[in-house]
């Protein structure tokens, strides 16, 4: 009973299988950590270096008629994320505050005029970001879609408003 029992290993059909796919999968991973990941080019505009393919959008936010002390808190340098899906949506370059205004009807006169809202204030940001165009439009970095008029909610370091994208102008 000293005998002791071997277990014969023959390769076959299936350990051949699995070993190439074992393979392949190390080697499409060895070559996009070497050469996939590494793909940047210098930004002619600005010389900073980014991902190819990818380039400077600049585009205008308004956020309506928020209070005094957020209009304060906004600063050039900020950087600011949709507020729902918490995305980059890139950095503010300037910011104009304006008093709101809103459009109403003067029963009188019957006729339609702006109107100052008390204690609001409309904010204009100018923002960059990096991006990159595809079938659908522009698309940031960190995945947001970019077309004028369309509705955001930003969030930025101690604030947060509503408003729209005015205009997006390519880099």
């Amino acid at each position: 009973m000293s005998e002791k029992k071997r277990i014969k290993w023959k390769l076959n059909l299936f350990d051949i299988g699995l070993l190439v796919v074992v393979l392949v999968a190390a080697a499409g991973l060895l070559a996009w950590k070497f050469v996939g990941s590494h793909q940047t080019e210098v930004d002619p505009n600005s010389g900073v270096t980014v991902p190819k393919g990818t380039h400077v959008v600049r585009y205008v936010v308004e956020l309506e008629q928020v209070h005094k002390q957020t209009a304060d808190m906004i600063a050039v340098g900020d950087e600011i994320y949709e507020r729902t899906k918490k995305e980059l949506m890139g950095t503010v370059e300037t910011v104009e505050v304006s008093p709101a205004k809103t459009l109403t009807k003067n029963e009188l006169q019957g006729t339609f005029q702006f109107v100052e809202v008390p204690e609001r204030y409309n904010v204009v940001m100018n923002v960059t970001a990096q991006a990159v165009d595809n079938e659908d439009g522009i698309v940031l970095e960190s995945g947001l879609e970019v077309r004028a008029g369309t509705s955001v909610r930003v969030l930025g370091p101690g604030y947060y408003g509503a408003g729209y994208i005015l205009s997006v102008e390519r880099g």
